[in-house]
């Protein structure tokens, strides 16, 4: 296993957080970054705030400035952990003065591709490499999957600079899909599976996560990496390694207007 580059840890962190940009509204402040979705207010990626402990002078009034924003656009105000090891827990007095709830969660663990993939899964679906948006990933996976609200997310990110959308067809019939971003900051990050609901279980995601990642090899794409997840172990088969962790969890703010 190659050392771990610092350099392209703080990249990646840094891609993490201004993923959101590639399919929400967002307003950048001295403190942060706030990304909204009027029309998909239900999108947990897309509404949200991202904020910079070391640039916070007065985290209570910062917390009062996000609940305002939000609550003008009748979205329910949450803050995402930032990277900084604990801030949550250590200022939860003060969060919950100003009502906020903090839950927190396990590290999010990153995958690094830092292997040969080793999947022998066999080919039966047409997979196409797409720079456009296919309805059929709404109408034939993403609706009947109950996940009506990823369909403008995932639209949006398709028509996005850098972004590779990969779709496996059966009969004409989109039946997974994932997608990739090379970012900025030299990384290419990727987005998790999706199946259609009734042809979850059959393999089609080995299958496509292969494809991806033979593709990305042979393209010679910057480092790529992933979330590790229930699937960690197809990931380990591409040849994806647990490389790290970022600090997890959010704080949701009051319901309701002001």
């Amino acid at each position: 296993m190659k050392p771990l580059d610092h350099a392209l840890i703080e990249n990646i962190k840094q891609e993490e957080i201004n993923f959101p940009k590639r399919f929400a509204s967002y307003r950048e402040t001295e403190y942060g970054i706030l990304f909204y979705m009027e029309d998909n207010k239900d999108s947990y990626d897309g509404n949200h705030a991202c904020i910079f402990p070391e640039k916070v002078k007065d985290l209570g009034g910062v917390l009062d400035e996000i609940t305002a924003f939000y609550r003008a656009r009748g979205i329910r105000p949450s803050v995402w952990h930032p990277f900084v090891k604990n801030y949550f827990s250590d200022n939860e007095k003060l969060l919950n003065a100003h009502d906020y709830t903090y839950t927190p969660q396990a590290d999010h663990r990153v995958m690094l591709l830092q292997e040969k993939n080793r999947i022998t899964a066999p080919r039966r679906m047409e997979i196409r490499v797409l720079n456009a948006w296919d309805e059929r990933v709404a109408t034939d996976i993403l609706i009947p999957g109950g996940e009506p609200w990823e369909v403008a997310v995932t639209r949006r990110r398709a028509s996005q600079k850098g972004t590779y959308l990969f779709v496996g067809y059966l009969d004409g019939r989109a039946v997974a899909y994932t997608d990739i971003h090379i970012s900025e900051y030299g990384n290419t990050r990727f987005d998790y599976i999706v199946t259609a609901k009734e042809h979850r279980g059959k393999g089609y995601a080995s299958e496509l996560l292969s494809f991806v990642v033979e593709y990305c090899t042979a393209h010679a794409f910057p480092p790529c990496w992933q979330w590790a997840g229930p699937s960690e172990h197809i990931c380990f088969l591409a040849g994806f390694r647990e490389a790290f962790s970022m600090e997890a969890g959010y704080a949701t703010g009051p319901e309701g207007k002001s």
